[in-house]
């Protein structure tokens, strides 16, 4: 074998071979970097879908349950026709009425049309079956408020109540409709069949508040000082009191007659919206939907009067549910614009505005909306 044949075999690749290898190579590094790229933007918005999707039902149900049990155990506005409602609150730090209290089956706050304003809505329902049931719920009672000697309710029909730490309404002809803790009860002496029911005070601690006034608060905040017209008691048993409401991008939930603590339930949800559904007096069949605001044609739903309260027949929600990553930006793009209109509640609905964030529309939404009949309303046939 020749010198120059043994030369020719043990030469490299050439230059022109080199860059021709390199230009292949980051020809397929740019195609491999557009498919992952590509393919990462799919995951992210498949990943974000589908936890706006389990953020959404979630809620959406989770209110849905609670509503559909709004107003159980709690007297037909047939036998209690409350014009004022009175019931107080004391955790040894806050001291007053109960935080959105109506004493009505469910309760909208109108959160106002501001940037980022959302809906409350409160809900209350007992556990007392006494208390739908129209013979045995009504019962006559001596009624001895806590600035009295002897501080007792003294029920003369039979009928048991629910055991001590349950509730009780205690109303007469005038209207006035008064929420008492039962603290005690004992067999009365003049009446075997009968017990006799003490509502004591108490000091109230975030754990264990308290819910029987003290004299001087009651004469303070005009309550009634007596039941002299046809006294009556209705056994509510443990009560529930259960706001909804959104708080820092969460839906949380807050009871006040079970634990005070806000509890979060689900993130990423940005708006709450909700409205009556009203029907004619007299009438079961909702012909009007309604925003919890005063004045205008429809009347004050903000603090409705017993006769609008008994018109409200259902409740509808939106809950609107934002994607918990930001969209990437478009190649070349400055701004944000994956989403330039704001949600819609439902059609003719509540507006929803979000430009409280300025970036918001770096973000994919969703809203879940549904109708939700107040079914004991309805089978409580209310007039």
């Amino acid at each position: 074998m020749s010198t120059l044949q043994h030369a020719k075999r043990q030469r490299g690749f050439s230059l022109v071979e080199i860059l021709v290898g390199m230009v292949v190579g980051l020809v397929v590094t740019i195609i491999i970097y557009q498919v992952v790229a590509t393919n990462e933007g799919i995951k992210r918005t498949t990943t974000s879908g589908a936890d706006t999707q389990q953020n959404g039902i979630f809620s959406l149900t989770t209110m849905e349950r609670d509503i559909r049990a709004a107003g159980w155990g709690m007297p037909s506005a047939r036998v209690m026709n409350c014009g004022r409602y009175f019931a107080y609150f004391s955790n040894g730090t806050l001291t007053g009425p109960v935080p959105d209290f109506g004493g009505t089956p469910v309760r909208i706050t109108d959160g106002g049309t501001a940037a980022g304003a959302s809906d409350r809505i409160t809900l209350l329902w007992g556990t007392s079956v006494r208390a739908n049931v129209l013979d045995a719920l009504l019962q006559n009672v001596t009624a001895n408020p806590p600035n009295t000697a002897a501080a007792n309710f003294q029920p003369t029909t039979p009928v048991g109540l629910s055991s001590t730490g349950g509730f009780v309404w205690v109303t007469d002809d005038s209207g006035d409709c008064a929420l008492a803790r039962i603290t005690g009860s004992v067999a009365n002496p003049a009446s075997p069949t009968t017990f006799i029911l003490s509502h004591d005070t108490a000091t109230g601690t975030a754990a264990q508040p308290t819910y029987n006034p003290p004299a001087a608060y009651m004469t303070a905040q005009g309550w009634p000082v007596s039941y002299s017209t046809n006294p009556r008691i209705f056994d509510v048993g443990a009560l529930t009191q259960r706001t909804y409401s959104v708080v820092n991008g969460s839906l949380v939930s807050q009871d006040y007659f079970s634990s005070t603590t806000q509890v979060q339930l689900s993130n990423n949800v940005v708006s709450l919206k909700a409205q009556y559904g009203i029907s004619d007096a007299g009438s079961q069949v909702v012909n009007n939907w309604v925003s919890a605001t005063s004045g205008g044609a429809a009347g004050n739903w903000a603090t409705p009067l017993l006769a609008d309260v008994r018109r409200i027949k259902a409740v509808r929600i939106a809950v609107v549910v934002r994607s918990p990553l930001r969209e990437r930006l478009p190649d070349g793009a400055t701004a944000c614009a994956i989403t330039t209109v704001a949600p819609a509640s439902w059609p003719g609905g509540p507006a929803i505005d979000l430009s409280n964030d300025p970036n918001w529309r770096c973000y994919r939404y969703r809203t879940f909306e549904t109708v939700v009949p107040l079914r004991n309303v309805l089978w409580a046939n209310l007039p």
